[in-house]
């Protein structure tokens, strides 16, 4: 750990005499399911040496702390609800088709922001990405983009972005952003409290180390680098599901069949959409009622109807895109299909209300040339990566984002050197 530390010490010592006329450089990477609770829990000594060198804090996902959407808020810098995906599975009535993930590669017109890597292209910048949710957005791809594939180890990825940043001036991308996700990955199938999820932490803090090895070794111009996790993760419950036919009755099964409500779930969230040309105001409030007044809940989900959404979910349009009805399950409880098996269910699981579950909170860790150093700061949502990167790349942010540069600018060197 100390020679980790003292490298980046260097890195940014010589970035104090970063020339004006360079180009600045950013690498954003995510650790998917990377709870802050792990930085106390299993020490990883390359991650805990990187938040010395620079800032630290606890992340904050946006409603539901699912993959896809806090990837989403991340690259675009705004809320579910103006990026597009607002689960990892949901309808679009527009569109008359349910998400999966990825699907902007067949059709752009799921995703309504711009991610990062466009915006910054757009002014003239080149940029990169080593899996990223949506990086292959029709029309909305970066300079260099390496498609998701479930053979590609974590070291690929890693090596990649050196190779980037050895490419000459005129071809090397200023944007880099890149995806791991090991440690969600064990921590759903084994649970947030397993030895394979200690495991999965320390093989991804090793290859951190060593990519901050090369940086110093290998890279002439000084990076940037952000590394952040889109939520946390929690332990379910198995003894606490949630089977359709605790939910539905056969009135509502069969208006189900008959498209008059479409569902969409997913397994701490069900989304509800009412076919407007199929059923009426008075219609749609009987249905609510019945829902609501359904005795079978037993305290393991409540029912929230459009309108009166949690504010904090920023689910407050009156779109398409945003259910007519939310079923969201209360921790550690999940909604399973009607014939699932126990046996057969992850032990571990997020997408719930991340407020007041601190485990479900993500880390924020930023330093190089641009970024103060060794400061612990306040918790904040994830949309405000994304004015963050702008400043530090000098790109002009689309006014239409949620995401403030207020929340992190103070925080840049050149703002505090311009004082």
């Amino acid at each position: 750990m100390r020679y980790i530390f003292s490298c980046f010490f260097a890195l940014l010592v010589s970035g104090s005499a970063y020339c004006e006329t360079a180009k600045p450089i950013v690498v954003l990477l995510s650790i998917d399911g990377f709870s802050y609770e792990y930085l106390n829990k299993h020490k990883p000594s390359n991650i805990l040496a990187l938040a010395k060198a620079g800032i630290v804090a606890k992340l904050h996902p946006v409603y539901p702390s699912k993959t896809f959407p806090n990837h989403l808020s991340i690259i675009t810098g705004s809320y579910p609800v103006n990026h597009g995906i607002s689960n990892n599975n949901f309808y679009s009535p527009k569109l008359g088709e349910k998400y999966y993930k990825g699907a902007g590669k067949n059709n752009s017109s799921w995703l309504t922001a711009d991610p990062f890597w466009s915006v910054a292209q757009q002014q003239g910048f080149k940029t990169a990405v080593y899996f990223w949710p949506e990086s292959e957005a029709k029309g909305k791809t970066p300079t260099y983009n390496i498609p998701y594939n479930k053979t590609d180890s974590n070291k690929a990825r890693f090596d990649q972005i050196i190779k980037w940043l050895q490419l000459p001036s005129e071809q090397r991308p200023q944007f880099i952003a890149s995806y791991f996700s090991s440690v969600d990955s064990a921590g759903h199938y084994y649970g947030p409290n397993s030895i394979e999820l200690t495991k999965a932490v320390e093989d991804i803090d090793f290859l951190i180390g060593e990519f901050v090895t090369k940086l110093n070794k290998e890279i002439t111009p000084r990076v940037n680098v952000i590394l952040v996790s889109d939520h946390g993760m929690l332990e379910k419950d198995n003894t606490k599901v949630i089977k359709p036919s605790m939910i539905f009755d056969d009135e509502i099964v069969n208006l189900i069949k008959d498209r008059v409500i479409t569902v969409a779930r997913n397994d701490t969230q069900i989304y509800i959409y009412f076919t407007k040309s199929k059923s009426n105001e008075q219609e749609r409030s009987i249905i609510i009622e019945k829902m609501t007044s359904n005795k079978n809940n037993n305290n393991l989900y409540r029912l929230y109807a459009k309108g009166k959404f949690p504010k904090h979910w920023q689910f407050d349009k009156d779109i398409e895109l945003v259910p007519d009805l939310i079923l969201e399950a209360l921790p550690p409880a999940t909604f399973v299909k009607e014939n699932h098996d126990s046996k057969l269910l992850n032990i571990g699981t997020h997408g719930y209300d991340a407020t007041n579950q601190k485990n479900l909170m993500g880390i924020f860790i930023a330093l190089g040339p641009g970024i103060v150093k060794g400061k612990e700061i306040k918790t904040f949502e994830n949309i405000h990566i994304f004015p963050f990167m702008s400043e530090l790349l000098a790109i002009k942010t689309p006014e239409v984002i949620d995401g403030k540069r207020e929340v992190l600018t103070q925080y840049l060197k050149n703002k505090l050197d311009n004082k």
